[in-house]
Parts: C-alpha cells; structure tokens; sequence
C-alpha cells in the first residue's frame, strides 16, 4: 500500500520528539532555561513580606485577597473602556487575582502586565487549562470569517485521551508543558490536573475533561501531572472535590447529586485526591454537587459543607495547601443563595480562595460585614490571605510581577511542544470494533468512498484536518456535511448519494453534554447512517463524545479520537489509514457492550513516496535550531475602510464566506485574497493551510506559484515597456529577433510578436519536453523544430510556446535574462521585493504546496515551479515561474490601473495604499497608450487582448466586472482580475492543484469570488454585462 499523504515530515517529527521526551533526552528548546522565576521556597525575605503585608492590612483589604475573578483573554487597550472594569477590581476593590479566559499568549501577557502593574499586592493568576492544556485558553480559536488558527499555546487531545495512552510519562509531560507555556504567558496556578473519576456515563460536564473511569488509573496520571507541572514551574488545583463524576446534571445549570455513601468515597472518589495529595498538589478546588448520602437528606452544597471542605480534606486526608471554591456564579449555587451568603458560607466551611464570585464589591462586603458581627473572625481571614500570599512569594512575585514577551516567543507553541501533542493524539486513537477488519482502509482500493460528516453549525473546526486529509489520500472521495439545521431535502440528498456507496466514513463531532445514548443524534440522521451500514461496510469516527456508538450500535467499525480539535483530527485521519499504528485503550466503559480496557490494535501498515523535504524536520519541530533567512520584506499593510471607497464591509465579507465554504469542501488548502478599489486595499484575507496537515496557516506574505499569471506579470509587461521604448515592434516578424527560429517549418517566417501575444501564432498549445528536453539552449532547439498546428492568424489557440518565445525575444532585444530585466525594469522600482522566478530554499515555509507530481518529479512539489516545462527551462520561462504574493500583485494592480505609473507611496500616512517599500517618487513604468493598446479587446473574433485576456461569457471574472475589465488566470489556481471602469482589482491565489490536478473546484469559485466582490461596489450601479 502507498500513502497519498503530501507531508512526510510531521510523522518522523512526532516519533522523533516522542522517543526523546520519553528517554528523558530534552531537546535543546525543551531545556533552557525558563525565562520566568521558578517556584521556590519560602526565604527569611519572603516570610517577612507575607507577614508584614497580613498585619498591615485592614480587614476590607483582606478580605478583597481572598477573591479571584474571572477577566476575558483577549487584547484590550488600558486606556479603553472595556479595561475599566478591570482596572476597578484591582485598584478600587483589590483583589487576590484574577483568571483570565480565552485570548492568545500576547494578550494574555499585555494585560496581566498591566493589572499587575496598578496592583498594591501583586495578583495571583489562576487559568483553567485542565482540558486540552494552554490550548484551552491560549490557543484553540480562529479568526472570523477567515477560519484562520490564531497561533499560541499548544493544543493537546482531552484530558481523557492521555486515560487511553495510559502512560505516566505522557501525562508528566502534559503537566510540564502546560506549566511551562502557562509561566510564560503570566499564569501561576493551572486549574488542573481534573481527579474526578468520570464512571457515569450520563454525566454531561467532566466527561472526556477526566483521565478516566478507573480510580486507579485517574490516580497515577493526575500525581504525574503534577509532578511535570512542578517541574514546569506552576502551581496545580486538583479538582473538583470531592469528586464530580458520577452526575447526570451540569453544577452550571443545576445542583448535581452524587448518592454516594463516605465508604463509596474512601474506595472510588477520594483515591485521586488523596494520591495527589500525597504527591504535594498545591491547592484544591471545591465541586457543587450535594452528597446526601454523607450528609443526610437536607445536604448542602460540598462547597459550602464544613464537614466536606474541613472534616474530611484537611482533617481527613491532611491537605494543608489553598482551597478555593468553583465559581460561584454557577447555579448550583446561586439558586440556592445570594452571592454575599454563599461567600461568607464557603468560608465558613474552610475555603480559602472565593472564585469568580457573580459581585466582586457584594462579595467583599458580605464577608466584611460576617466578621464584624462574629459568623466570620480576622484570624480565620489571616489563615486564608497568608495561604495565598505564602503562594505568591513562592513565585517570588514580591520581588517582581510581569513577564517577558520574550518568554511567549521561545516557549509558547514550540514546535517540540506541538510534535508532542501529535504524539499523544496519535497514541490516543482508540479502535473500540471493527468487526469485517475495514481499519486501516486503502485509498487506492476498489470501489467509491463517502465521507459523512455531522457537526454543530457553530463549531466551525470540526472536520477541517480530516477532511482535508481524507481528500488528500482519497481524492475522489464525496463528502456530505449535516448539522442540526439540515432538513429533510438534505438528507434525501444524502441518501441519493449514499446510494451508489461501496464504503462509508462517518465522523460525528458532538459534545459529551448531548448524551450518551441515542438522543446525542438526530433520529433522521441515526437511520441514515444505520441503514447504511445494513447495506455497506461503514466505519464511524467519533470526535469529542467517546459515547457515540450507543447511539449507533449498529455500526462494526467505531474508532474514537476523543477530542474535536485538529490534532485529534490529524492523528485520526493517520491511523484510519495505517500511517500510524493504533494501541489505545477504553479509559471508559461503553455499555453495554465494551468494558475498561479494551482495544483493538492496528500495526502501522504503509511505505511513503519519498518527498521534497520543506526543510529540516528537526527544524520544523523547534528541536534543532537554523537561520532561516529573512522574513517577509517591508512593513505591515494597512487597509482602508470599505465605505471611504465605495464599498460594503458586509459585502466584503461574503467574499470570505465564499472562499471559506470553497476550502472546506477541498477546492485548495489554502488561499490569498486582495481586494483594492480607488488604489487603496480594502481587503486583505488569508484562509486555511499551505498544504494539507502542515500546520503552517496561509498569510497575506505567503507566496504563490502564479503560473500563466506569470505571462501578464513579467512576459507581456516587460513587451509593454519596449513597446513604449520603440525597442519592440508589435508587428515585426519574430524571426526578425529570433533568426534561427522558423527552422522547422517555413509559415513560423510569416509570424509577428502580435500574433505571439493574442496566441494566434498558430504554434500548439504545449509539448510536454520536459521528458526530453533541458535547459534554454535545448528548448530553444525544441521550438525552433516545431511545426505550426494551423496558418498564423487564422485562429485563437492558447499557446505556453508562444509566450515562451515572447521571452526569448525579450532577452535578445535587452540583452538581459528575463527575470534580471524585469527585476531592474518592474519589481524592484515598484518595491515588489517578494515576487521572482526560482525562489530560494529558505522561503520554503512561506511558499504554497503544489502537485504530488506522480508523472516526472515522483515528488510533492513545494518550492519548486510547478509548470514541467517551466521547470526544465531553469526555472525562468515566459509562460510560468514566478512566485509572487496579494501584496506584491495589489501594487502591480495599482500600477496598472493609475495609467502605468507608480505613485509615491506611504502605507503608514496613507491607509490601504498597497506599498510594501516606501517609495518617495512616483515613476512611470508602462505608457499610458500602449497600456490602453495592450488591455483592451483586440476585436470580435476573440476575448483575447494582447497578452491579456477580457471578459466572456463564462469569464474567470465572473458576471458583474465591465467590458473595460482585464485580467488572467494561472493553472495552479491563482487569477488576477483589473476593472479600469469600477476602478477595482482582485487578486486571488489558491492552489488547487495541491495535492492533484484533477481538481476543478476552483474554477464556480473565481466567478463566485469575483461576483461576491463587484457586487460589493455601492457608489454605483452594478449590473450583469450583456452579451
């Protein structure tokens, strides 16, 4: 068996880091050192500060220590309204500490340096990174509507896919780093590891959050996390006790009842707390569940019970470290009691921390108010604040309290970090059955394939790995994408399509909180995929809820990835097709059928086609280090607002839309939008990966391959500047420039530059001599053998020949080489310092993936052009090899479209100005006649203008752009499109090819595109061209 995988390297990388985290060989970028204050003990110093800091405050300040709220993670300017809240707690109320929610590393660090600096006492930060690691708060978003990962924390599979590795040594490390990126970014105290035993399959809130079912085995991984969270620098909350996972009610909607009796605790719930303890946990955090099976019938909350919070886990098992309450917002709580009496009353049952109460100042005031009258005393006040200020001079915070920004760029996200996560992801994958042994599936096996997919309409993630990598090694195979909206024409629909199935792929993306039996699925979509697997041998993936097969029982192959985002996607679409073995195991038991434990094993099966390596896999995965040459050239491009131009924000963003929806159903793996009207950008998109599971996000920096847009961008602009010059004569006969030319048929002698440039030459499309052929002096000897397929000037044949002859003449009437004269002539007077031919190796990571080339190459092409004969040539030819990006094509567009002159330009003075380099002169690079002579349509026989082409029926530009318009498209799916009359460019980059050619979803995407954006014009009429 072959693998049709395009990527090579993330495989070895994953083995490589996983071999080296487990023989205790730390990669260099794992071992240097923290660039944060680790913990340590409490010196002669630090005792001295906490106790002076408790003597000296007054009650109210006190009191104000004892609470954490909870703030959101994302950037926000301090001189901001939304940053008055915030500043108000800490400055005015005086909080302990504050937990911030989902934002990336650089926000978080911003804005926990600046709380920290307006804090009298330094502030305490907790973050629940208890599910998925730093991904869970730092990491696991997307950019809207582009859908593009916003960078940051490493995102591991769920708590409970380390449960299915069962090994210490993963959950360690899953501790380690998560603490390391937690210091990093200003956290101190994870909200992690969770010690709740999830053996009730009806619980709707811990779930895949547990490492599992087993005490035992919750027990050994969570004193794991905590020591590797030791060791990486952070404080760990074991939580939520005395344990949450036999409920069947969420503690945020409801009051949970666990009918447990304490005899049940000692032997099932209590184990992980009690070994975590043991272990040196530093805190614990309280659950809201009642035990009236410990507490009688009239239970309390356990977070408000003295008997659970003191009797039990101070007295009983001998925690001496902070307790805080869960949030006391939840209804659980406030159902019950007011915000002011629960807090007083957490503390009375031994609480030290008060989280996220729902009223910070009531909270306060409550509390204040319990020890003036006796419920509460100052001493027991100065028990909980010297805790938590005990913790804060650990860390050393007295001494110093913000972090490096640098600390984010080395540590957050590294690349040795996320080949972990891939590890663990792909040692997770669990085959629960596979009873007609369908798993691992050839892709080149016989017969058709249809991927059936259902996820909610808001989780925009689901399905975007492994469709992609599904496609990517099956090709041909149909997709059907459900959601809770889909109607009945929608799944009659699928039905038709599942009609002609030989095989069926369902992945389902759903949260355990739906259930564990069948109402987790629609009934219309349970029959769906049950009656097709009565017919067809049908393999069902489950994606975040482990549960699905009650749903589907009827179902021979279920293999679970546990969790929903794009590692577990990757390592699902890895194992499904033996490119990794699969040896997980059941940390659950999924009745009625499967017990703990069980797990079907798969042998890694497939031999790879050997690759064009993007680089160093040790590079790539951070564990080595290499100067990878300069970054993209110039300053940060700046947009203008749609509405300063005569255009719609919102009908811009339908654009997105468009391209979006186009990758999802696998027209490229990436794609690059520019927008530009009135010669300013109004849009500048990037969406998805520069190939399929590479993990490296598409920018508006990336370059492209632009294959036969290289005609317009290099080839017939250089001709447009001779011409201009009087140093090319439009209707000179080629052979004038090119004697030697004409040798192999006698009508080439009759053949004019024109006639080059409108491909009337009569010269065949191609020839594939690449086979045969190499460099320009064998291709020149090609060309001058080949014979005409009709008379010159009689028919429009699009001809790469033709163009590539136009290149040679260039050459000889400049006596330069193609790209040095456009160099000098085009790129370098307009700043487009990122376009050339043949780019060099250390621009890999930022150059799309083409073709997995199975004809010539036998490689993925990345880097290299993809055109054959393009790339025979050298890597320089008329007709493709160019690389270039949006940017550097908006200012050829601008170029173009002001007459051929370039403006001086500023991007910083001047919004939206397409300007990479600043550039203080503007300077004249084509006439404006010969510009006019070169865009317009040439006559009526044909769309064609010289070089050019204008639009047609089924133009490229779509419907709406005017009959001035002018533009050409390249065949590894990129286009440019310029209206004179609309004053409007889009460019748009893709590559469809990758990884094949057979692709052809690109082409209702540029008409829809271009569409979407004339019709996003709204200063003038716009209406359909008429034939």
């Amino acid at each position: 068996m072959v693998e049709t995988r395009v990527l090579a390297q993330w495989r070895f990388v994953t083995a490589l880091a996983l071999i080296m985290a487990l023989m205790g060989c730390r990669p260099n970028s794992v071992a240097s050192p923290l660039p944060v204050r680790a913990i340590g003990d409490l010196d002669a110093d630090a005792r001295r500060w906490v106790e002076e800091t408790v003597r000296d405050l007054a009650i109210e300040a006190l009191v104000s220590q004892l609470v954490i709220e909870w703030i959101p993670g994302g950037y926000v300017s301090p001189s901001s309204a939304d940053f008055e809240p915030l500043e108000r707690w800490v400055v005015e109320d005086r909080i302990g500490g504050v937990s911030p929610s989902i934002g990336t590393p650089h926000a978080y660090v911003a804005k926990l340096n600046a709380l920290q600096k307006l804090a009298e006492i330094p502030l305490l930060v907790a973050a629940d990174f208890e599910n998925g690691g730093p991904g869970m708060r730092i990491n696991g978003s997307y950019a809207l509507p582009s859908m593009l990962p916003q960078g940051g924390g490493t995102a591991f599979p769920p708590t409970m896919a380390f449960g299915a590795v069962g090994d210490e040594r993963f959950a360690y490390e899953y501790g380690r780093i998560t603490a390391r990126e937690a210091r990093a970014t200003g956290v101190h105290i994870l909200f992690a590891p969770v010690l709740d035993v999830n053996n009730n399959p009806e619980n709707p809130v811990i779930a895949s959050r547990s490492f599992g079912a087993d005490p035992e085995l919750v027990a050994r991984l969570g004193a794991a996390f905590v020591r590797g969270a030791r060791d990486g620098g952070a404080f760990t909350t074991g939580k939520h006790f005395p344990g949450h996972g036999d409920t069947s009610v969420d503690s945020h909607v409801g009051l949970p009842v666990i009918e447990a009796d304490r005899a049940r605790l000692d032997t099932l719930e209590l184990l992980p707390f009690a070994r975590a303890i043991r272990e040196g946990v530093d805190a614990i955090m309280t659950a809201h569940v009642s035990l009236p099976g410990v507490l009688g019938p009239d239970a309390v909350p356990a977070t408000l019970s003295p008997e659970i919070m003191t009797s039990l886990l101070r007295d009983d098992l001998g925690f001496e470290g902070l307790l805080f309450t869960d949030a006391l917002t939840m209804r659980a709580i406030t159902e019950a009691f007011g915000i002011g009496e629960a807090s007083v009353r957490a503390l009375e049952a031994g609480a030290d921390v008060l989280l996220s109460p729902k009223d910070v100042s009531t909270a306060i005031s409550a509390v204040v108010m319990a020890v003036e009258i006796g419920r509460l005393t100052r001493l027991r006040i100065e028990d909980s604040v010297r805790r938590i200020l005990e913790m804060k001079a650990k860390l050393g915070l007295h001494r110093g309290r913000t972090v490096s920004l640098d600390a984010v760029d080395e540590i957050v996200g590294s690349g040795a970090h996320l080949a972990f996560a891939d590890s663990v992801a792909a040692r997770s994958i669990t085959l629960v059955r596979d009873n007609e042994r369908l798993i691992p599936i050839s892709p080149d096996g016989p017969g058709s394939t249809v991927h059936v997919r259902y996820a909610p309409s808001t989780w925009l993630w689901a399905n975007r790995s492994f469709s992609a990598g599904l496609l990517a090694r099956m090709p041909d195979a149909t997709q059907v994408l459900l959601d809770e909206r889909s109607g009945p024409e929608a799944y009659a629909a699928a039905e038709n399509i599942l009609s002609d199935a030989d095989r069926l792929i369902v992945s389902v993306y759903v949260p355990p909180s739906v259930g564990s039996g069948p109402e987790a699925l629609p009934e219309v979509f349970r029959e769906l995929v049950e009656g097709s697997a009565a017919q067809r041998p049908t393999i069902l993936l489950s994606f975040a809820s482990p549960y699905l097969v009650r749903a589907l029982p009827g179902v021979g192959s279920y293999l679970i990835a546990w969790g929903d985002r794009e590692v577990s996607q990757r390592a699902a679409v890895a194992a499904l097709f033996g490119e990794e073995a699969i040896s997980g195991r059941l940390p659950i038991p999924l009745p009625p059928a499967h017990r703990i434990g069980e797990g079907l094993d798969r042998p890694k099966i497939t031999t790879r086609i050997v690759t064009r390596t993007v680089e160093d896999p040790l590079v790539a995965a951070g564990i080595v280090e290499r100067d990878q040459g300069p970054g993209p050239f110039g300053q940060q491009q700046t947009l203008v607002d749609p509405s300063m131009v005569g255009m719609s924000g919102e009908g811009l963003a339908k654009v997105d839309s468009i391209i979006n929806a186009a990758l999802a159903d696998s027209a490229a793996s990436g794609a690059a939008l520019a927008i530009g009207r009135h010669g300013r950008l109004v849009s500048l998109s990037a969406f998805g990966e520069l190939a399929y599971g590479s993990g490296r996000p598409v920018t508006s920096t990336s370059l492209w391959d632009l294959a036969s847009v290289s005609k317009v961008v290099g080839t017939t602009t250089a001709a447009m500047i001779l011409v201009g010059e009087g140093r090319l004569d439009l209707d000179a006969a080629v052979v004038s420039y090119l004697p030697w030319w004409s040798r192999g048929d006698a009508r080439k002698n009759d053949i004019t530059v024109r006639q080059l440039l409108l491909h009337r030459s009569g010269l065949p499309p191609f020839r594939r001599w690449f086979f045969d052929h190499e460099g320009p002096d064998d291709y020149k000897r090609a060309a001058a053998d080949e014979l005409l397929d009709i008379n010159p000037g009689v028919e429009t044949v699009y001809s790469d020949i033709g163009i590539m002859t136009l290149a040679w003449v260039i050459e000889e009437v400049t006596q330069q080489s193609l790209d040095g004269f456009l160099s000098d002539r085009l790129w370098n007077p307009l700043g487009m310092r990122e376009t050339r031919y043949r780019p060099e190796p250390f621009l890999r990571p930022r150059i799309a993936a083409t073709e997995l080339d199975t004809l010539w190459r036998k490689e993925l092409v990345w880097g290299r052009v993809h055109d054959e004969n393009a790339d025979a040539l050298g890597g320089v030819a008329g007709h493709a090899g160019l690389f270039s990006t949006v940017v550097d094509l908006s200012v050829f567009a601008r170029m173009l479209l002001n007459g051929g002159m370039s403006p001086a330009c500023d991007p910083i003075q001047v919004p939206g100005e397409p300007c990479p380099v600043a550039r203080t002169e503007q300077r004249r690079i084509v006439e404006q006649d010969v510009l006019d002579g070169f865009t317009s349509r040439y006559d009526a026989t044909s769309s064609r203008a010289l070089g050019w082409d204008t639009p047609s029926e089924q133009s490229s530009g779509g419907d709406y752009l005017t009959y001035s318009a002018f533009g050409h498209t390249g065949y590894t799916g990129t286009s440019i499109w310029l209206d004179p009359e609309l004053d409007l460019w889009v460019i748009l980059l893709t590559n469809r090819v990758h990884p094949t050619r057979d692709n052809q979803k690109h082409i209702p995407l540029r008409r829809a595109v271009h569409d979407a954006a004339t019709l996003a014009i709204i200063d003038r009429p716009i209406s359909k061209r008429t034939p």
